[in-house]
């Protein structure tokens, strides 16, 4: 009873860390009691109470995937699948927590973490969703350290303190409470360092991100044009200034952008309007010999398109369905997934010479993409997405935080157009600078800096997974050796 009473606790306080609660603190130390409740039990005791701990934390973080609007017929699927995707990410936490049983745990158990997230977020088509470095979202400081080495570095630490609060309690000796102090301090005065350093921006362009408010709509659906030519045609007679670059959301206007003359005379309107290119989503269809859709970006000055960028890290069971060819009674189940082909490379779009890249929904979740976009030069980054089929769950509240961390990894601004909300504008330091709500009609004119520095993240990417996985094979090899000895 005392051990799940420990259990119980440390997942108050894992949970209350996180968006969100955003109690950040908590963090720092709630792993400690379920450290405690598994020291000293057999392996399969561990697998079961981290089960006990994780599951429920997932099925919080992912439920809001029931809100996909589904064919009758599937629901149970999605139902199905909800209940499976806790236990499989809970995996990825519960692993490292054999760590415990090993005299190098302090340093052993926080390399595993933040193993285990990295293929959490990178195995098949990976998930980084609420990684333990997002739980540092509303400390200034600390979030800072992300920068410098992304959020697996910013984790290290956070697993880090925990450990060492562990085994201070665990063996009474005040060198690890010293270390702890030390660190913690240590971390947050480097992370003020970085929060405070003033730079200036090399250049500035002027944005308008324009957040509709139309919910989606199956194909066809014709009253979907009649929401249309309202949201725009108010926003067309509001216009007054001009602009360096429109943004609108993924799948801003109905149908085949490309091919759609209703949509490209709404698209000439505002280009003429505002002087300026406009950035939109859209499908796209290419029929050369095999028929591919792409769910693209489009830069369009008036009705010409002057670049696009086809989105290269697609979203299962939304864009594509997985083992579709191979299992034959998936190809009947109906998620409303497109059957999309992802783009072959990652494209910068310019704007007067700015160069800039566009995160594609998801996409905005995968740190390797907008590292990608600052190693090729990007000055700025967009984000285009449509995530009201979630409605005003935690995944779009979730999805839009977990942008801002994407700001300081690169050191840029970060313009936000989502078709329903949250639009925004993020600083290179994580701030939300301004803001559009869920299910709220606007628009946010500002001028934003552009950076072309690299931080230390950008430079190096995920190091410190090399490091964790150096100091794994260390410990392991050093425990086998002492076993061999005393044996």
């Amino acid at each position: 009873m005392q051990r799940l009473f420990l259990v119980l606790l440390s997942f108050i306080l894992y949970l209350l860390s996180f968006p969100p609660f955003k109690l950040y603190p908590f963090a720092f130390f709630s792993l400690v009691p379920l450290f405690l409740a598994i020291k000293d039990l057999k392996k399969s005791h561990i697998l079961l109470l981290g089960l006990v701990f994780f599951y429920p934390f997932w099925f919080y973080h992912t439920h809001w995937i029931l809100n996909m609007e589904v064919e009758p017929e599937t629901k149970p699927w999605l139902v199905g699948g909800l209940i499976i995707l806790p236990a499989y990410l809970s995996i990825f936490n519960i692993v490292p927590l054999l760590g415990i049983k090993n005299k190098h745990r302090v340093l052993l158990i926080p390399s595993l973490w933040v193993i285990f997230e990295y293929l959490r977020s990178s195995f098949y088509t990976g998930f980084p969703w609420v990684n333990i470095a997002y739980s540092q979202l509303e400390n200034p400081y600390f979030r800072m350290l992300n920068s410098i080495g992304g959020i697996y570095f910013t984790g290290f630490f956070v697993v880090l303190f925990s450990t060492l609060l562990f085994q201070f309690w665990d063996t009474a000796k005040k060198v690890y409470l010293y270390l702890f102090i030390a660190l913690i301090i240590s971390c947050h005065i480097v992370g003020a360092t970085l929060y405070y350093r003033e730079e200036n921006p090399e250049n500035s362009t002027k944005i308008l991100i324009f957040q509709p408010n139309i919910l989606p709509r199956e194909e066809n659906d014709i009253s979907e044009w009649l929401e249309v030519e309202k949201s725009y045609g108010r926003l067309l007679k509001e216009l007054k200034d001009t602009f360096d670059l429109v943004i609108l959301p993924e799948s801003a206007l109905p149908g085949y952008f490309r091919y759609s003359i209703k949509a490209r005379n709404i698209i000439d309107s505002l280009s003429r309007i505002t002087n300026a290119p406009v950035l939109l989503g859209s499908a796209d269809v290419y029929i050369n010999g095999k028929r591919k859709v792409y769910n693209t970006a489009f830069l369009v000055n008036e009705d010409s398109i002057i670049g696009q960028y086809n989105k290269i890290h697609l979203v299962p069971f939304g864009e594509w369905l997985p083992y579709e060819n191979k299992i034959k009674f998936l190809q009947k189940l109906e998620f409303g997934q497109g059957d999309f082909s992802p783009g072959d490379s990652i494209v910068l779009l310019f704007i007067k010479g700015i160069p800039f890249g566009t995160l594609i929904c998801f996409e905005s979740i995968f740190p390797y993409i907008s590292r990608h976009y600052t190693l090729k030069g990007a000055g700025f980054l967009v984000n285009i997405t449509s995530d009201g089929w979630y409605g005003k769950s935690l995944g779009p509240k979730e999805h839009f935080e977990l942008l801002r961390f994407r700001a300081i990894e690169s050191g840029k601004y970060i313009a936000r157009s989502a078709k329903t909300g949250i639009s925004a504008i993020i600083d290179p330091k994580g701030r939300v600078v301004t803001s559009l709500g869920l299910f709220e009609w606007g628009y946010i004119s500002a001028k934003i800096g552009i950076f072309y520095k690299k931080t230390l993240y950008a430079k190096f990417g995920d190091f410190i997974i090399i490091i964790s996985l150096m100091t794994t094979c260390l410990a392991l090899i050093l425990s086998k050796r002492r076993k061999v000895k005393d044996g």
